[in-house]
């Protein structure tokens, strides 16, 4: 199927909005025309009448042309801003149902798909290819498919009066409407495609130096990465100014050939005049006619050269949705049931691409409610747990039972209620304290959010500042020390209260002092039905785990009990 045909399967639940926008806007478009093409009429007629003596003066009915010119007047006003109303509506519910149609898509193949892509590269294809998608209705799909109907509908008024001045004037609609746009679309396309590829990269570039300002400017490498950023903005520019050359120049040939057009149609009515065929007043009639139907092809050759943009965007983020998850749904969905015990049977797991196994043939069994400390060497398997039990990427290998359930059985957002986990590179959302606690638990009260924080060891700090819960804490947590950054983490697991929470280091960065304190308060504040999984390398922190199991070689090792 075509990039376009799966735009326009997508634009099939607002075909109602869609289809009355047309309609709005081929009316406005007809009132136009209506409007000059009587216009023109009247004004002759009643220069004739004036000039035929007092008898032709009282024989002429100027009531009801004059009431046609004030009813397309009128009408051309109210279609056109109804028409904006309606398809500006349909065009932001489609941006909205493609945003929506992509992150359905997208959220499965997180982390291990996305992993691959620059965070630039997929914000613009998340905000920007899908923002030009959704335009395509608006800006491609209304004016091309307006003035062809309109088009249709000025030769076949105009052939009732003369049919060569009707073949004259579609052939200047055919020309302009049709070849010009073709062709300077065609010569844009590989301006338009270097432009999308070179804002691809120059997104990603801002994104990673935003992201990482510090490090460029510690490395020596800002001014080389500017230069870069600035030779490939040059680049752009360029590249827009030849579309816009070419679109220039299409619409000032559309201008010669408009007036070229109209004046043909005035020398064909002048030729049925002389035959007797048109009366005097039809003349400036169909002249004023030709020229307006030429107002309906303004916004052709800037759709023609979107129409180029759309497939690009369209075609990238379509590639990005149509990639396959790691971990495929399941086909028969469970739900775990309690007790939460987590059984590993022979699980073998090895990461795209990789030569080696992660696990292999690793045997493990956590009952609900233990403490258990993961303790090895970095790249022996510990954080592969996790990735395992959130579905981020399948077993090749053995079986993994989780509340009775095979694990491929559940689904990972059924496992995200069960598991809280606070990741060795947790995030930080940009805002306040309060907001990362929310976020964590919508429904959770102040007082809870101020115990999670005492069991966090964050509470004194948050207190000793002037916003309280509601000081702001910068991107990713910026305006927090590592230690406290880390606490915030802690504190919206505490807040969420899952059956498990895994642990990955959470006293790193801390002080040995506020490291016991932290890990007292966790134990004592968490029901005795949690299960803990502390990934560490802290000897002092796995200690006060009940069960301590060394994974080395892709599998687990007693190490005994404390």
């Amino acid at each position: 199927m075509s990039t376009l045909a799966r735009i326009i399967g997508l634009m099939r639940p607002l075909r109602g909005r869609m289809a009355l926008g047309l309609a709005l806007s081929v009316a406005a478009s007809l009132a136009n025309f209506g409007l000059l093409f009587l216009s023109g009429w009247l004004l002759a007629a009643a220069a004739v009448a004036g000039l035929g003596g007092i008898a032709a003066r009282n024989a002429f009915n100027l009531f009801l042309p004059a009431v046609g010119v004030r009813f397309f007047a009128t009408m051309r006003i109210l279609a056109r801003y109804l028409e904006r109303l309606v398809t500006h509506d349909a065009t932001l519910r489609l941006i909205g149902r493609v945003r929506a149609w992509s992150f359905e898509r997208l959220a499965p193949q997180a982390p291990a798909v996305l992993a691959r892509q620059r965070s630039g590269d997929m914000l613009f294809r998340f905000v920007a290819d899908t923002d030009r998608m959704g335009q395509f209705y608006l800006e491609v799909l209304l004016p091309i498919a307006s003035a062809a109907i309109c088009c249709v509908v000025f030769v076949t008024v105009t052939g009732v009066f003369s049919l060569p001045a009707a073949v004259v004037l579609a052939v200047g609609l055919v020309v302009c409407g049709g070849v010009l746009p073709g062709v300077a679309g065609a010569l844009s396309a590989h301006g338009m495609r270097r432009i999308s590829h070179q804002q691809d990269v120059m997104h990603a570039d801002l994104t990673e130096v935003l992201q990482g300002m510090g490090e460029f400017m510690f490395l020596g490498a800002a001014r080389t990465v500017q230069a870069r950023i600035a030779d490939r903005d040059a680049d752009i520019r360029n590249e827009r100014r030849r579309v816009a050359l070419i679109e220039g120049g299409a619409r000032s040939a559309m201008t010669v050939i408009a007036m070229m057009s109209a004046a043909g149609v005035l020398v064909m009515a002048d030729m049925a005049y002389g035959a007797g065929a048109l009366s005097a007043a039809c003349l400036p009639m169909l002249a004023l006619g030709g020229l307006a139907a030429f107002d309906v092809l303004i916004p052709v050759p800037a759709a023609w050269q979107l129409l180029g943009q759309v497939r690009v965007a369209a075609g990238r983020v379509f590639a990005l949705c149509d990639t396959p998850p790691c971990v495929p749904a399941p086909a028969r969905p469970g739900s775990p049931r309690a007790p939460f015990d987590l059984s590993l049977s022979g699980v073998g797991l090895r990461y795209p691409g990789a030569t080696h196994w992660a696990l292999r043939h690793a045997d493990l069994s956590v009952a609900q409610g233990a403490h258990v400390a993961l303790v090895g060497p970095s790249g022996a398997g510990k954080s592969t747990l996790v990735n395992l039990l959130f579905r981020f990427h399948d077993y090749q290998e053995g079986q993994v039972r989780f509340g009775g359930v095979d694990l491929r059985d559940v689904d990972a957002d059924v496992m995200a209620r069960h598991i809280g986990v606070v990741a060795q590179d947790f995030h930080l959302f940009q805002g306040s304290i309060r907001r990362n606690l929310t976020i964590a638990c919508p429904t959770a009260t102040e007082e809870a959010m101020w115990q999670a924080l005492q069991v966090a060891q964050l509470h004194a700090f948050v207190q000793s500042e002037p916003a309280g819960l509601d000081t702001l804490i910068g991107e990713g947590g910026m305006r927090l020390s590592g230690g406290q950054a880390r606490r915030l983490a802690v504190a919206q697991v505490v807040l969420r209260s899952p059956d498990w929470i895994i642990l990955d280091e959470p006293t790193e960065g801390l002080d040995a002092r506020t490291e016991r304190d932290l890990m007292d308060a966790l134990l004592q504040a968490l029901p005795l039905r949690t299960t803990i999984i502390c990934i560490t390398h802290n000897p002092a922190v796995a200690a006060r785990m009940g069960r301590v199991v060394r994974v080395e070689g892709g599998r687990f090792h007693e190490a005994g009990r404390t």
